[in-house]
């Protein structure tokens, strides 16, 4: 379950960490003063998809309403009209979406040159028109000189947003051509009063933990096994560290887990041991894996030693971010070749 996947009628308003940058271009189009292209910029699971979708349909929502979103109004669509209707239904012939296609890993040339025909004939509505172009990074080489191309020619009438989880991979004259609005994480008491007005009281902290407080990642992950997935490995990896399991084993657990997701739990997971190697303290909602690491790493009355595992630990780190953005590159990754290497680091890891 990603982004995508939730139906944005539930979202017709910006999400409560997104007030700036909704007040932004809300400015912007009543004073008729929008630019031809945004950047949408975050991380994954933000809502940065949800938001261009959302303000899409306000922008030509027949009857726009304000309604109050973390104590400020804010104008949204009505969802009643003509126009909500169909962009709801994601059938508006005046808003369109720009993705990857299925079986593909790039945006290719002749999407964007469609996109263009889009962008020179009238508009249906007599409003405005809409592109969205999900995760604007998958350009191939022809398909982003095409875009520039729309960019260097822009239609007063139509707006561009693209949206990118990765916006430095863009090509950088594409990037230059567009408005950037950067989306951030909310703050921990955003996120957690967000989450527990879906979900309930249940798990909420160690789900945004898990995500790194990014909302929607954590409503992914409420939405599958990932607790039972999560203490699976977290219990193989500490097992290989007490010599109780091989790495062929903790390899095992990854495709039912899925890649992506090991290495989030593995990240938040090291933090942890970090923390834990600096300074002693346990953090509240510990997995009962972590015990036997907590003895091998007993912080040390001799700085230097406890330096340098914390030192490791922290390189480690460094290694599967790095095997993440792997992942999720538009090249060709081996997710098990990666994750192969990951764990034999972690095999050879000094703790002690």
């Amino acid at each position: 379950m990603n982004e995508s996947t939730f139906s944005t009628n539930s979202f017709s308003a910006p999400l409560p960490w997104q007030l700036d940058q909704w007040s932004q271009l809300s400015r912007a189009f009543a004073a008729g003063q929008m630019a031809h292209a945004y950047l949408l910029a975050g991380s994954e699971g933000l809502g940065k998809s949800l938001f261009a979708e959302s303000f899409a349909r306000t922008m030509l929502c027949l009857k726009p309403t304000t309604k109050e979103v973390a104590g400020k109004e804010v104008r949204v669509s009505c969802g009643e009209c003509a126009n909500c209707q169909k962009g709801g239904a994601g059938n508006h012939p005046d808003i369109v979406q720009i993705e990857v296609e299925e079986g593909s890993k790039n945006i290719k040339i002749d999407q964007i040159r469609w996109l263009s025909e889009f962008v020179i004939r009238s508009s249906h509505s007599g409003a405005a028109k809409v592109a969205i172009i999900q995760d604007a990074h998958l350009f191939n080489g022809n398909a982003a000189n095409a875009l520039l191309k729309t960019l260097e020619e822009p239609n007063k009438q139509t707006h561009l947003l693209l949206v990118s989880d990765h916006p430095g991979r863009l090509v950088a004259t594409v990037r230059s051509r567009c408005q950037k609005l950067n989306f951030q994480t909310p703050k921990a008491s955003v996120a957690k009063d967000w989450l527990e007005a879906i979900l309930g009281g249940s798990n909420i902290e160690a789900l945004l933990e898990a995500s790194e407080m990014r909302p929607l990642t954590a409503l992914r992950l409420a939405g599958g096994d990932w607790m039972e997935g999560r203490a699976q490995f977290l219990q193989s990896i500490c097992d290989m560290k007490l010599g109780k399991k091989s790495t062929q084993q903790a390899l095992a657990l990854t495709p039912k887990i899925g890649e992506s997701d090991v290495l989030l739990h593995l990240s938040a997971f090291l933090s942890k041991l970090i923390k834990y190697c600096l300074t002693g303290s346990k953090l509240r909602d510990d997995d009962p894996a972590f015990e036997g690491l907590y003895t091998l790493l007993k912080p040390s009355n001799d700085k230097q030693i406890t330096q340098s595992i914390a030192s490791s630990l922290a390189l480690f780190y460094s290694e599967v971010e790095l095997a993440r953005k792997q992942l999720a590159s538009a090249g060709n990754p081996n997710p098990q070749l990666i994750m192969e290497s990951i764990l034999w680091r972690w095999s050879q890891l000094e703790l002690s």
